[in-house]
């Protein structure tokens, strides 16, 4: 267990994001998690710790669904503000696989002050666990990695009512999105 020294190590302020893309984080967020959780659950041979785990996973999920209304809701108040905002989180998270470490909110640089050490892993006591329990314990391998990005290319393509199974598809209409919102720019 961390201490309360360790746990107030990884308290600190945020600077202020963008509302629109805060809100597709945290989504995406949710269900990464949901999908980590589901995969923990697998994993493990003792049956409670399985059902916990399993238990965790929906309970993600259902988080999610709840910022699916919220963003509809956002989409119906701010349309392609909302859709643009929405698809460069969307194109960013489902790229996770290109990046080195996880791609998951803890991860992202949040305080420009503080940077390098301006993430939350980055002020664990081992800011390695998560690379560790994802690849060596678990096993989040890129089979894991591919469901995530269908769900998020899936709710993408719910809620902007347009099919989108590639990445590359959902960044071509990133695009067209933003062009829209500036049509001045080349």
């Amino acid at each position: 267990m961390p201490t309360e020294k360790e746990l107030h190590a990884v308290r600190f302020e945020f600077d202020p994001a963008p509302p629109l893309e805060r809100l597709m984080l945290h989504f995406c967020g949710e269900m990464q998690l949901s999908y980590w959780y589901r995969r923990a659950a697998e994993w493990h041979t003792e049956p409670v710790i399985k059902a916990i785990y399993e238990t965790i996973s929906r309970d993600e999920a259902r988080h999610g669904g709840a910022y699916l209304r919220y963003r509809k809701k956002a989409l119906a108040n701010f349309g392609d503000g909302a859709r643009a905002a929405f698809a460069k989180i969307g194109v960013l998270m489902a790229s996770a696989r290109r990046t080195e470490k996880p791609l998951y909110p803890t991860n992202l640089h949040v305080n420009l002050a503080l940077f390098p050490r301006d993430t939350v892993q980055s002020r664990l006591p081992d800011p390695e666990w998560l690379e560790r329990r994802l690849d060596e314990q678990i096993r989040f391998d890129n089979g894991w990695e591919k469901k995530e990005v269908e769900r998020i290319l899936h709710n993408l393509s719910i809620l902007f009512e347009r099919s989108f199974k590639t990445i590359q598809e959902l960044n071509h209409y990133r695009k067209e999105v933003v062009a829209r919102l500036h049509p001045e720019q080349p």
